[in-house]
């Protein structure tokens, strides 16, 4: 609405509302020094303001006053439900014509209409609008009118009734969460099948990235489900592969089964039992690393390298879902990737950890399961095929698959940081960098020689970088063994001995 150039701020004045012992028996109007006085009667009114030619007048009651005049108008209600209505009035309160609009609310329910789409209900209260349409009741704001709900976007995207009516249904929320997902998944398992439409209405669901909200991991995993993905080939060592039309219910359930719940177990020694324990017992620390009898050293270290200088990165790779299961967050190439582990891990004869947390009772209520899980998580990661493109065992769910690897990679893969990769220690040159490196913060890690000079060295072998002493210039490494494995303090001439490179973050 065009605003008078004769309009000032307003400011609005309310009037108590006095209790009258006598009722009109209908609605009057007075006019006097600039006050638009409206009394309503004991029932229930209709008073409807128009403008018409510069004038203000009310509906069924007798005369009009020069809009110039009215500064302000004053409304009681009196008793009776009551509406009034300054839909003819410029931005539905008085703008260009009134300083201010006070409505005294009676006994009965009481309501304001206004041009913008708000409709104010009250009762035995004071209800005020400003020339800039600010409106209160009480002295309380009322907000303006909310725009019109949007369809929801299942109404108005997915093909297939039974699951437009689904996840129309669940997105009332504003977000797709697990249960959701797993929800709509199975709602197309009823005929048996996955038809054309159930399937491009799956892929548009994940295509929409915004429907999940926050829960990106949702998104992901339903998309390794309803999408082409190397991992989807094999489930438990047999002929899985990827959802197409006129797929079973019965390989949509272990895609289900492999990306949400974590069935898809890799192949490994031992067999598999329920772990007792907590995930996380006072945060992650880098003396809770313990590799076992697979080879991957440089992914062990690599954790105890990342829980030393970033806990937050190791606490946050896990998100629990509350069920028994896991769900791991890594990187390829700093682009986020997932899987889901139960707590279901590799034992021996004797119901002790055979990988990682090796020597544990698995049964054991004091177990610290963050590295078991984690190391899991990374060997069911292989199967999407780029964790160890190059390598032996690649694209394989296995723990031996996963034996032998580096450590630049393992760290980008869990921080999804950039790295830098072998650093000779036959350069003199590189202390300067490892030193610099070090006080910046960087995660670092040195590879062992074949044959190392110290016999307190592992040969072949990663180890974390724990500390480093300026004044006596020497490093402190950390065998992922675990913590019963002594810790190597050296020099970098003894480090050169004993060491071939180092690998970093960026």
């Amino acid at each position: 609405m065009k605003t008078s150039p004769a309009a000032r701020p307003r400011s609005l004045q309310f009037e108590p509302l006095e209790r009258r012992e006598v009722m009109a028996a209908a609605i009057t109007a007075g006019f006097n020094a600039g006050v638009l006085t409206v009394t309503g009667t004991a029932g229930n009114d209709t008073i409807n303001f128009r403008q018409t030619g510069g004038r203000i007048s009310v509906a069924n009651v007798s005369g009009s006053w020069a809009a110039a005049d009215v500064k302000s108008i004053v409304v009681n209600s009196l008793g009776g439900s009551d509406v009034v209505s300054l839909n003819s009035i410029a931005n539905g309160g008085a703008q260009a014509m009134v300083e201010d609009v006070t409505v005294n609310g009676g006994v009965g329910s009481d309501r304001v209409k206004l041009t913008d789409g708000r409709d104010v209900l009250f009762s035995n209260q004071q209800f005020r609008v400003t020339v800039a349409g600010v409106a209160t009741v009480a002295g309380k704001a009322v907000p303006t009118a909310a725009p019109p709900k949007p369809a929801n976007w299942f109404e108005a995207n997915i093909r297939d009734a039974a699951l437009r009516t689904l996840g129309a249904s669940l997105y009332q929320d504003g977000v797709i969460d697990r249960k959701d997902a797993l929800a709509l998944l199975r709602n197309v398992e009823d005929g048996n099948i996955v038809d054309a439409s159930e399937l491009a209405d799956l892929r548009d669901i994940v295509a929409n990235t915004k429907l999940f909200g926050t829960l990106e991991y949702v998104g992901k995993l339903t998309s390794y489900i309803v999408s082409a993905n190397p991992a989807n080939a094999k489930y438990l060592g047999g002929a899985l592969g990827n959802l197409t039309v006129n797929s079973s219910s019965a390989q949509l359930e272990k895609l289900i089964g492999k990306w949400f719940l974590g069935n898809d177990r890799p192949l490994a020694s031992g067999t598999y039992k329920q772990a007792g324990g907590q995930l996380f017992v006072n945060g992650a620390s880098y003396e809770d690393i313990k590799q076992g009898s697979v080879g991957d050293c440089y992914f062990m270290a690599s954790l105890a390298e990342v829980a030393l200088k970033n806990p937050a990165a190791v606490t946050n790779m896990f998100i629990v879902n509350g069920d028994g299961t896991y769900t791991l967050r890594f990187y390829n190439g700093g682009q986020t990737a997932y899987v889901t582990v139960d707590s279901n891990l590799p034992t021996d004869g004797a119901g002790r950890f055979i990988y990682a947390g090796m020597g544990q009772l698995a049964a054991s209520a004091g177990n610290e399961l963050w590295t078991m899980l984690a190391e899991k998580g990374y060997v069911q990661l292989n199967e999407m095929g780029w964790q160890r493109a190059g390598l032996t065992g690649s694209g394989q769910n296995s723990y031996a698959a996963i034996a032998g690897g580096y450590c630049y990679a393992a760290l980008g893969h869990i921080t999804g940081q950039a790295t830098v990769a072998f650093a000779q220690t036959s350069s003199a040159a590189n202390f300067n960098v490892f030193v610099t490196a070090f006080n910046q913060g960087k995660m670092i890690e040195f590879a062992s020689k074949s044959t190392p000079a110290s016999n307190a060295v592992v040969g072949g072998h990663a180890y974390a970088v724990v500390g480093y002493n300026a004044q006596t210039q020497t490093i402190t490494l950390f065998n992922p063994w675990g913590a019963n494995y002594a810790r190597v303090t050296m020099t970098w001439s003894q480090v050169q001995g004993s060491f071939a490179y180092f690998d970093r973050t960026a």
